[in-house]
């Protein structure tokens, strides 16, 4: 019985850290672009927190960039397969910093055009099929010692963005986000 009640538990408080929202009732700006954003939470990891093989960035900036990405290639990052991503309309700004080879430390910044709830949810459901997608790979066969990251992945809103947190220190990042986004006072 003790066993039942713990697991039940347990599995409560993982739901609730993978689906938690950040800040509750707190006012976000919506003026920085993802990649804003993207940076500051990158800024705050040091090189030894970063898997060695790097990471790639992609964005939703100019088209003819080296680092674009399109409904396509947000189709391969999302659901692993090189075809556009249905909800990619929904997404106004987009920032991924993915590793390269098979690491799991990343983050990702989707921003809608404004703060509608149902937007940010088709958003954070985008994110979740990301973050079920890596769960279910075999990436920790290569690197079982990032098991954490995934265990305490985190995916978030914070106003008209959602964010897929899979870092050595989510708080962190998470911090830098609020310290950004979060406006003080009405």
């Amino acid at each position: 019985m003790i066993k039942k009640i713990i697991t039940a538990v347990l599995v409560c408080a993982a739901v609730f850290t993978v689906f938690s929202c950040g800040g509750g009732d707190a006012n976000y700006a919506s003026n920085y672009t993802a990649k804003e954003l993207a940076d500051a939470i990158m800024a705050v990891y040091g090189d030894s927190e970063i898997p060695e093989a790097g990471m790639e960035y992609f964005f939703s900036g100019a088209e003819d960039d080296d680092n674009y990405i399109d409904a396509s290639f947000a189709g391969l990052l999302i659901n692993g397969s090189y075809s556009p991503l249905e909800e990619y309309d929904s997404i106004s700004d987009c920032a991924f910093y993915v590793p390269q080879g098979r690491n799991i430390f990343e983050f990702v910044v989707l921003k809608a055009e404004k703060n509608d709830k149902n937007t940010v949810n088709i958003l954070k459901g985008i994110l979740e099929r990301r973050l079920e997608r890596k769960t279910k790979s075999d990436v920790l066969v290569y690197t079982p010692e990032d098991a954490p990251l995934l265990e305490n992945a985190k995916i978030m809103t914070f106003g008209n963005y959602a964010v897929l947190l899979a870092t050595t220190d989510n708080k962190k990042a998470e911090k830098a986000i609020n310290d950004m986004l979060v406006i003080e006072g009405d």
